[in-house]
């Protein structure tokens, strides 16, 4: 009982974390660069009631590498791994036509950053057409490179954009359940 209920305290952490992550990313969408963290905790007070744990959870962010605080100028900055964050856990499924195709040849002694590199491609809407090659039709999809420069392995990754394919009926039928 105990157990679960620390297991569910995290997730609950977690999703608040997510849920500041967003928050930042939609001030920076809306044309700042850096957000105050005084702006930040404004815009994000409704999340939490007290200041102080707010406070605690962006720095928390900070220690994880989600975002990078300013102290000089006391500014956020969103990380390329809080991007990447944002992404895995959006839900925007938009389309524009075209197929996006991932193939990879990373070597073995870089195993690791293959193994990561595949579970997040898979959580922004990649998925596996043949035995090298991956396939996503969201636009969200686009956002790979941040993916790929985090990790360090673009020397390793080739990246396509195609509108019309030879194999466009089974990558339709990968996508049924998206795309209906």
């Amino acid at each position: 009982m105990i157990e679960f209920k620390t297991k569910q305290k995290i997730k609950q952490g977690i999703t608040k974390a997510i849920e500041i992550l967003i928050q930042t990313g939609k001030l920076i969408d809306e044309g700042l660069y850096f957000v105050s963290v005084e702006k930040l905790k404004k815009e994000t007070s409704y999340l939490e009631g007290d200041p102080r744990r707010l406070s605690n959870r962006i720095h928390s962010l900070e220690r994880n590498g989600y975002v990078k605080i300013d102290r000089k100028s006391n500014s956020v900055e969103l990380t390329n791994k809080g991007q990447i964050k944002l992404l895995e856990n959006s839900d925007d499924n938009q389309i524009d036509g075209k197929w996006r195709f991932l193939s990879w040849d990373i070597p073995e002694k870089l195993a690791n950053k293959r193994i990561m590199f595949c579970r997040m491609i898979k959580r922004i809407g990649y998925k596996q057409a043949q035995k090298s090659l991956w396939v996503s039709p969201f636009v969200r999809s686009d956002k790979v490179y941040l993916i790929i420069e985090e990790l360090g392995i673009g020397k390793f990754v080739a990246y396509i954009v195609a509108e019309k394919t030879d194999i466009d009926h089974h990558l339709k039928s990968l996508f049924k359940k998206e795309l209906s």
